[in-house]
């Protein structure tokens, strides 16, 4: 009974696990915020390219994003680690590095009364800190499923 009860404790850990997402996932997420927001085409144009304006629209796009990607929570804020983890690739994070340390300072920064403009903040903060990581993670996983 205790070898049966180990087990499903380490599954429902192995479960919680964070799972890289790819740049499908990122197309999903995507169409599901776009719907959901009624984001206008025009502004959807610029954020693929990385553009994202300081106003309503991008703040709550990007808030909607990274929910999406389980990055963000409005009570708990960013994830640093799992922010960290679809940055450079799942395992293969060191949580002590420099990069770790900016993710956490971004984290950290974004602080503002309503949590799309925290969102907000920090994703612009990540991307200011680390573009390259951050279009790369959506790209390099793009044929991962194995951490599915």
């Amino acid at each position: 009974m205790k070898f049966l009860i180990a087990v499903v404790v380490l599954a429902a850990l192995a479960s919680a696990e964070y799972q890289v997402k790819t740049r499908e996932d990122l197309t999903k997420f995507r169409d599901e915020c776009v719907a959901k927001l009624g984001t206008p085409q025009a502004e959807l144009e610029k954020y693929k390219k990385w553009n994202f304006p300081d106003d309503e629209t991008a703040h709550s796009y990007l808030h909607c994003i990274l929910k999406k990607f389980e990055l963000y929570d409005d009570e708990k804020g960013f994830n640093v680690e799992d922010i960290h983890k679809q940055m450079v690739g799942g395992s293969h994070a060191d949580h002590s590095d420099d990069t770790h340390a900016k993710i956490e300072n971004c984290a950290k920064e974004a602080n503002a009364a309503e949590a799309n403009v925290r969102a907000y903040r920090g994703a612009l903060c990540f991307m200011r800190e680390h573009l390259h990581l951050v279009q790369k993670s959506v790209h390099a996983h793009e044929h991962d499923h194995s951490q599915h």
